[in-house]
């Protein structure tokens, strides 16, 4: 649908300036699989003259000889043989005049050669601190590219800057969905915020149609990609497809999903915590928690795509590919959107209100979906979002109220607020009672023109 690259006009403008500068620039760019890194550094390349080259998971020496290749292509008449990294970077200097040398997956380097972020502290000490060369480095193994910023490692203190590119939030993916703002939420519920899986959808199509086509299909780019994903991540992905169903189908601590995943307990954490590095796992905690590993911390999905596909799609892959158009018409998605929905008021809230920490909050039985805090002002806001057919009524106030008092935090001295979040909008008794003042109600249309009056 978005046809290649799409607006990230923030980072995009970052990396103009550092290419504009009179000096050196190092800069890191990295963020999961699909994000968009690759399309980002090639649009800085249209702009102006530089080399990109893709690092493959090959021997040292071919990974040498074919970075020496991308450059001779750019910038030079000629491939020189070349016995070391010594040897790549004199040449290189020796050719370039201030280019823009994009290192695309430089972690594959690092992963055949440990000694990589040593003898680039040296290229950039020795050849590139007195150029105004360009040096972007790319990668989607985010735990070794945050490596790189750490004060133990070689190329500390080097790098002049850095993106840490994320999914698209609902807010920045509206002007990329089909439909009316009904649809574009529930597109966005099940295809997320990842750029490359929102270039999927076919804008012509319904969200049930797109499900079938872009999802369903045998030969759809989707319809394996969260397990291909996995497999480029993990040499041995079983344990890991288990684990992510697990937690789509709604089991979120570590003990229920070592017990449904026959993974003993007592290594369950190193799996969800590879899972979580590459930020396809998320760790949350309610809001009020001070400590940032609470026991009453859950794992969720960390991307809405994933989530629905370990929970519809994987699970019933054998009815999926025997009869999509059956699978389709079973699917009922009002639980799941609505889940996904609890988000975008998460959003509604950081857009349009000023609190700090913006979160949810459960406690044994009772969960509030969505709860933000100022610490400075002593303000707590208590929200609830309801994804159904029907008006939300002043009965979902008193209940919301009555879960508030069992929220500890301030107790004697906080202000509250309240909101309610309908798909439906609200009854004419519940409009009434919120006009005292310390109640909001937002129904789609006033989530559209918050989202609008923010972008």
């Amino acid at each position: 649908m978005t046809e290649g690259f799409v607006d990230r006009a923030d980072e995009l403008d970052f990396l103009r300036d550092a290419v504009r500068s009179d000096g050196f620039e190092l800069i890191l760019l990295y963020g999961r699989r699909r994000v968009g890194k690759t399309e980002l550094a090639k649009a800085v390349l249209e702009e102006h003259d530089g080399i990109y080259h893709v690092v493959v998971e090959e021997e040292g020496s071919k990974q040498r000889e074919s970075l020496v290749a991308s450059i001779s292509q750019s910038v030079s008449s000629y491939t020189p043989a070349v016995a070391d990294w010594e040897d790549v970077f004199e040449w290189f200097v020796s050719v370039a005049d201030g280019e823009v040398l994009v290192i695309d997956e430089f972690p594959r380097l690092i992963a055949e050669d440990d000694s990589i972020p040593s003898r680039f502290q040296k290229f950039v000490d020795e050849y590139l601190q007195t150029t105004d060369i360009t040096l972007i480095l790319t990668g989607s193994s985010i735990g070794m590219m945050e490596d790189l910023m750490a004060y133990e490692n070689p190329l500390y203190g080097r790098r002049t800057g850095q993106i840490d590119l994320r999914a698209f939030s609902f807010r920045d993916a509206v002007p990329l969905l089909p439909g009316e703002f009904e649809d574009q939420i529930q597109f966005f519920s099940v295809f997320g915020g990842i750029p490359f899986y929102l270039d999927q959808i076919d804008p012509e199509k319904a969200l049930m149609e797109n499900v079938r086509d872009r999802i369903c299909d045998r030969n759809a780019v989707l319809n394996q990609e969260p397990r291909m994903l996995v497999k480029q991540e993990f040499r041995s992905p079983a344990r890991y497809l288990s684990i992510l169903e697990s937690v789509a189908s709604g089991k979120t601590r570590p003990k229920r999903i070592a017990d449904d995943t026959d993974i003993p307990l007592q290594s369950i954490s190193k799996y969800l915590a590879k899972l979580e590095s590459i930020r396809l796992l998320e760790h949350t905690k309610p809001v009020t928690s001070r400590n940032t590993r609470s026991r009453d911390g859950i794992y969720t999905l960390g991307d809405h795509f994933f989530e629905f596909w370990y929970r519809f799609i994987y699970p019933n892959m054998s009815d999926v590919v025997r009869d999509p158009d059956a699978f389709v018409e079973s699917l009922d998605l009002r639980q799941f959107v609505g889940r996904q929905f609890e988000d975008i008021c998460r959003e509604v809230i950081d857009a349009e209100a000023n609190y700090p920490k913006i979160g949810s909050w459960w406690y044994e039985e009772d969960e509030i979906d969505v709860v933000a805090l100022d610490e400075d002002r002593d303000r707590i806001l208590f929200g609830e979002a309801k994804w159904r057919s029907t008006e939300v009524g002043s009965s979902e106030l008193e209940r919301l109220r009555a879960k508030s008092e069992r929220v500890r935090w301030r107790s004697d001295q906080r202000e509250e607020r309240f909101a309610l979040f309908s798909k439906r909008g609200f009854t004419d008794n519940l409009r009434e009672e919120a006009a005292d003042g310390d109640v909001a109600l937002y129904d789609l249309d006033r989530i559209e023109r918050v989202f609008t009056a923010s972008r």
